[in-house]
């Protein structure tokens, strides 16, 4: 993981689009407008289409046969859904929640598949997406399998101070309300076990807690305990 830089602006993603490349597509894409709570896809649809998400937000979730729901991905403007599937034509493996009001591009597999075959630029650039979605995968359940589920909670609080935090006086603010259901879904966790390790943070003044805007004190005990000096990846986010 990456050390905390939440004053400064994010650098591009490995696989982001240039602003020529963006228009390309913006030229072949259909727009479509999303409301907040709507469901773009489900787990096991059939990958007909991706998309480019123009704005808003839009959650990638699994839900398990017991029923408890995991997140995996927050996407954003400028982000892609659905690229995992686009050339294996296996079903969604993921639902895609709208928790922002969004507006997307769709484009049909074959859209996408002729725009590849003729822009090389755009060929790797779908090459960069497809790494750096495995490495976002990768670092998740690195951090659950090597860390357990108190190195997973510590992994979701650097990538939320990453995404919202704001220097204070007394540590990192993540400026978002965050509740122990969300840290839950997003570790695979029940909400007690995360309680009880969000407590022992409080006791030991690592964080503190005030109407579910967490702060972060000492970021380097975090750091520290899931080795962040050594992990070679760029992005930490959620």
């Amino acid at each position: 993981m990456t050390q905390l830089q939440p004053m400064t602006q994010a650098a591009p993603a490995a696989g982001a689009l240039s602003a020529e490349l963006l228009k390309r597509l913006e030229q072949s894409g259909t727009e479509m407008q999303l409301l907040k709570g709507s469901t773009l896809f489900f787990e096991g649809d059939s990958p007909d289409h991706i998309y480019l998400i123009k704005s808003g937000k839009i959650r990638l979730s699994k839900t398990s046969s017991e029923g408890k729901i995991f997140f995996l991905q927050m996407k954003k403007k400028d982000d892609v859904l659905g690229e995992l599937s686009l050339f294996n034509g296996i079903n969604y493996s993921f639902n895609a929640e709208v928790v922002q009001d969004a507006t997307i591009l769709r484009f049909t597999r074959k859209e996408i598949e002729a725009l590849v075959l003729y822009d090389s630029e755009l060929a790797i650039c779908f090459m960069k997406w497809l790494a750096k979605e495995n490495q976002t995968i990768v670092t998740q359940f690195k951090d659950l399998v090597f860390c357990g589920k108190q190195g997973a909670v510590f992994s979701i609080l650097i990538k939320l101070s990453n995404e919202y935090g704001k220097k204070i006086s007394n540590g990192v603010l993540i400026n978002r309300k965050i509740t122990n259901q969300e840290v839950a879904n997003y570790v695979g966790a029940t909400r007690e076990s995360i309680n009880r390790i969000l407590k022992r943070l409080i006791k030991d003044e690592i964080i503190s807690v005030n109407t579910k805007y967490i702060t972060i004190h000492d970021m380097q005990y975090l750091q520290r305990h899931l080795r962040c000096n050594h992990c070679p990846f760029e992005e930490c986010t959620i």
